[in-house]
């Protein structure tokens, strides 16, 4: 017996010895019921007290097959190809020709530029819209070209480096059939580096003809069915030819911008007209000519006396105008620079002389001399000649006759 059980039959016997100090005669009715329950209450809690302690019943295992997880459906990844490039741009030759295009440096702390001409798709706008900040490394001086079987070889000069995370792409313009209307555009993205890649590089064509509208180069009311350049002939190694085209920074000058493409590219034409391009703010082939996709009030104007100004849509790119490859042009082509005109030879004015003197010029010996209107003088009459030194011969009667030189007979 523990503790506990003692003590709870201490309790009883307690209660016990309380009723028998009560005689029946003295109970009431209640009191005998309210003893009889109390009595009930202490036999049960002794029984209870009694019982062997209850162990706690143990947690039963539970039992069951785990399901698998399974890994979410996904559409598959095609990997992209690897690019095995067999050729490689060179270094340039010499340029073969080059233009030239008006900086706007100059100008940048007046934030405005003055060679831009809307309306002949010649831009000057290295600058932000709206507020006019000044992108040096978008503005092109100078664009030159050479060739190096079988590359084509383009320098774009600029006012400044570009960034190395720099979102504009630098290209090259194409106009085959010297129609005013660019058939190719090649451009990419500058790497970080000097080394040439196709990373970024791609090369446009226009496939229908309507790259510059109803009027080529010139501003027309916007077309929504112009698609410009269509078609994207090669993206970045991928195409035909891996190796069609290529850009790098030039490792002699980190403001210039390197690209090359072979003449295959362009179908092997020899002779075209080319224009220089950077651009940050728009950068779609499709919707060129610009001037064809925005109206003047969309675009806005670099120039400060311009209702227009400042830039809006049409901001942070710059070109230059048209110079021909492979041949000299003489005569206007739309879009092409501006040609300096041949000096027109002049008839000199005839000199204004006296007449010549009254008794006409003189005559000295066998010395003739006539007027020469040209310098107003006497001068000896052309081919004049000496007798001989022993006169005519003697065996006829000659006379030395000055104006034919001979010893003749007379007449």
């Amino acid at each position: 017996m523990n503790r506990k059980q003692e003590f709870l039959v201490f309790l009883v016997i307690v209660l016990l010895v309380a009723l028998s100090c009560k005689l029946p005669s003295q109970l009431t009715n209640e009191q005998v019921i309210e003893y009889a329950a109390q009595t009930l209450a202490v036999k049960q809690t002794l029984e209870v007290a009694q019982l062997p302690p209850v162990e706690p019943s143990p947690t039963p295992t539970q039992f069951f097959t785990e399901t698998p997880t399974l890994e979410p459906t996904s559409t598959p990844v095609t990997p992209t190809p690897t690019i095995a490039h067999t050729v490689q741009p060179a270094e340039p030759p010499s340029a073969n020709t080059w233009v030239s295009d008006l900086s706007s440096k100059i100008y940048a702390a007046e934030r405005r530029a003055i060679a831009d001409n809307f309306g002949k798709n010649l831009y000057e706008r290295p600058f932000t819209s709206q507020v006019m900040d000044y992108q040096p490394y978008l503005d092109i001086t100078k664009a030159e070209i050479s060739y190096g079987s079988p590359w084509f070889y383009v320098t774009l000069f600029l006012e400044g480096e570009p960034p190395a995370d720099v979102e504009a792409t630098y290209g090259i313009e194409i106009d085959l059939d010297q129609d005013g209307r660019g058939d190719w555009y090649i451009s990419g993205r500058v790497p970080p580096t000097s080394v040439w890649t196709t990373d970024g590089m791609r090369a446009w064509r226009d496939t229908n003809n309507d790259v510059g509208g109803a009027n080529p180069i010139n501003a027309d009311a916007p077309d929504p069915n112009l698609d410009g350049y269509d078609d994207l002939v090669f993206d970045q190694g991928q195409g035909a030819d891996p190796d069609a085209a290529w850009i790098r920074r030039d490792p002699s000058s980190s403001n210039r911008v390197q690209l090359a493409y072979k003449s295959s590219l362009i179908g092997g034409a020899a002779k075209f007209l080319f224009a220089g391009w950077s651009d940050e703010g728009v950068r779609q082939p499709d919707w060129l000519d610009y001037n064809d996709h925005f109206t003047l009030v969309e675009a806005g104007s670099p120039a400060s006396n311009s209702s227009e100004y400042p830039l809006k849509a049409m901001a942070s790119l710059d070109n230059t105008c048209r110079w021909s490859f492979g041949f000299t042009p003489v005569s206007t082509i739309p879009g092409l620079c501006q040609i300096k005109p041949t000096p027109t030879a002049t008839k000199p004015v005839s000199q204004e002389c006296p007449p010549p003197p009254p008794n006409g010029c003189p005559v000295f010996g066998s010395m003739r001399y006539v007027w020469n209107p040209k310098t107003c003088q006497c001068e000896p009459q052309p081919n004049s000649c000496q007798p001989p030194p022993n006169g005519c011969p003697v065996t006829a009667p000659f006379i030395w006759n000055p104006v034919t030189c001979k010893c003749e007979l007379p007449k």
